[in-house]
């Protein structure tokens, strides 16, 4: 679809509103300064659905379905660029998707993917950052951890939180038998369940290794170097396995100086990202539950 000499396509693209002209033709230089595409992530503010009940966008595999969609189209018609610059603004969703559409990304994009942070991009949308060359934050982006958050006894618990607790558990009455244990603690222990321990340890262990071979794909040419993988691996389990809260606000200076990632905070970076900026805050207001994807490729 060509509109005003942009192409733009849009997940709801019949109900949006226009993007400002003069923000259209930013974006457009861009596209065609840098001969990349742009796609857009973003997840608008809460909505009201009824009296009683809001909705908020989180990632879903639907979202992948129209990333595809547009991408083929764009291959179709022989207009796909090289390069992505992915704009993310998302409180997060389900992991499977988030994988799904992480590795897909790669798989059309190589290391040719730029992730940029106007704002948020939690959970699942930290593993999005994580199949990208660079990351480009300011002052008021974050990141959060990526462990996985699971339904337990109709609570949501991080999986990594069940493990630590029980490991805490074995450390301190592990070595004595069950009728030494203080009673309170007894009853703790008969809680504890090793098939859940075990589906806990295997998504943890999951969620490491996707995020680990992500960050291999992204960020090294020769993934054999072993000082490299090390530290890439030391990366993915900062995120996977701290002690932080799971909506505990990684800063770009936390992520590049604790974590290890390849933060841009160069000039160049941070002005685009000053211009996705506004590209976001058109969006955040939009009445849906739905990321809004938006492409603008190169005329």
């Amino acid at each position: 679809m060509i509109l005003d000499e942009y192409v733009i396509i849009s997940e709801v693209e019949d109900k949006l509103d226009k993007l400002p002209d003069s923000l259209k033709a930013d974006l457009q230089k861009v596209a065609d300064d840098n001969k990349v595409l742009l796609m857009s992530y973003i997840a608008p503010e809460m909505i009201r659905k009824s009296p009683a009940s809001y909705g908020y966008a989180s990632i879903k595999i639907r979202d992948l379905y129209k990333i595809e969609e547009e991408i083929e189209k764009l291959k179709a018609s022989k207009q796909l660029p090289k390069k992505l610059h992915l704009i993310i603004q998302t409180p997060g969703g389900e992991l499977y998707t988030t994988i799904k559409i992480a590795k897909y990304l790669q798989s059309i994009f190589g290391d040719q993917i730029e992730a940029y942070v106007p704002y948020e991009a939690a959970s699942g949308g930290t593993i999005l950052c994580l199949a990208a060359k660079t990351i480009t934050m300011d002052n008021a982006s974050n990141l959060t951890p990526i462990d996985p958050q699971l339904s337990y006894k109709d609570e949501t618990v991080s999986a990594n939180s069940y493990e630590q607790a029980l490991d805490d558990f074995k450390k301190e009455y592990g070595k004595i038998s069950p009728v030494e244990i203080p009673p309170p603690y007894q009853q703790m222990g008969r809680v504890f369940d090793p098939i859940i321990a075990k589906e806990m340890d295997k998504i943890a262990r999951d969620t490491l290794s996707s995020s680990f071979k992500l960050l291999l794909k992204s960020q090294i040419p020769n993934p054999k170097d072993p000082a490299a993988r090390r530290k890439l691996f030391l990366a993915a389990w900062g995120l996977a396995n701290s002690d932080w809260l799971h909506s505990h606000v990684i800063t770009a200076d936390e992520a590049k100086d604790e974590i290890g990632l390849n933060i841009d905070r160069s000039v160049a970076k941070l002005k685009l990202l000053s211009l996705y900026k506004k590209w976001v805050s058109a969006r955040l207001k939009e009445q849906t539950d739905n990321h809004i994807i938006e492409c603008i490729c190169p005329k």
